[in-house]
C-alpha cells in the first residue's frame, strides 16, 4: 500500500513541475517575461496543497475560504491600464481555474487510489 502512496506521491510532484512550466510558457504569453519565477511556483504548490487537504479531509468551504483570499489579495487601489488589467484578469482566472482543477483532481486520485488500475500494477 505504501508503494501506491509514494507512486502518487512522485505523479504530484511530477505534475507540478508540468505545471510550473506551463505558467512560465503562459506568462511569457501575457507579459513577455522569460524565466521560472521560483516565488511564484512556491506560492502555486502551497496553494494546491491547501486545497487538497481541505477537500480530501472533507471541508469544502475551504475552496470558498481559497477563492475569498485570492480575491482579497488582488483588490487594486488606485487605476491602471486598462489592457494590461484585461490580460491580467484573463491569466489570473486561467491560472486560479488550472490550479483548483489540479488539487480537485489530487483528491480524487487519493480517494480512488486504490481502484486506479495501473497503481494496483505498479504498487503490486
Amino acid at each position: 500500500m505504501i508503494q501506491k502512496w509514494m507512486i502518487l506521491l512522485v505523479m504530484f510532484v511530477l505534475c507540478e513541475i508540468v505545471i510550473a512550466f506551463l505558467f512560465s510558457m503562459i506568462a511569457q504569453i501575457f507579459y513577455k517575461k522569460v524565466g521560472l519565477d521560483f516565488k511564484s511556483i512556491i506560492k502555486g504548490v502551497v496553494e494546491r496543497l491547501f486545497l487538497v487537504l481541505a477537500l480530501y479531509n472533507g471541508y469544502h468551504h475551504g475552496l470558498t475560504f481559497f477563492s475569498a483570499v485570492k480575491v482579497a489579495t488582488r483588490l487594486k487601489h488606485g487605476e491602471s491600464e486598462a489592457d494590461m488589467e484585461s490580460r491580467f484578469n484573463d491569466y489570473y482566472l486561467m491560472g486560479n481555474l488550472v490550479s483548483v482543477s489540479c488539487a480537485i483532481g489530487y483528491v480524487l486520485a487519493l480517494q480512488h487510489a486504490d481502484n486506479i488500475m495501473f497503481l494496483n500494477v505498479l504498487g503490486g
